[in-house]
């Protein structure tokens, strides 16, 4: 590849990066993580987000009720821009 062409994709892939980089969830894992907790007042199993497309989050949350059950409460967040 041409010296140019590299630093033209290098700077393209940059500026894509940091456009991404400008989105976050409205809420974070560990928000959501101390929602459900607080909700249930269970003990978090596990936690995982989902990234549904381009504006939506999904966190699925396992938890263990007071009662003894497991139950996975599912939490969803749309993409906000971040200021800068």
């Amino acid at each position: 590849m041409k010296p140019v062409r590299l630093i033209a994709a290098l700077m393209l892939g940059l500026a894509v990066g940091s456009a991404l980089a400008a989105e976050r969830p409205a809420l974070s894992l560990d928000q959501a993580v101390a929602q459900v907790r607080q909700e249930t007042g269970g003990k978090v199993l596990s936690a995982d987000a989902l990234r549904v497309g381009r504006r939506e989050v999904i966190y699925r949350i396992k938890v263990l009720t007071p009662a003894g059950v497991v139950k996975v409460v599912q939490i969803k967040t749309e993409m906000k821009k971040e200021k800068r």
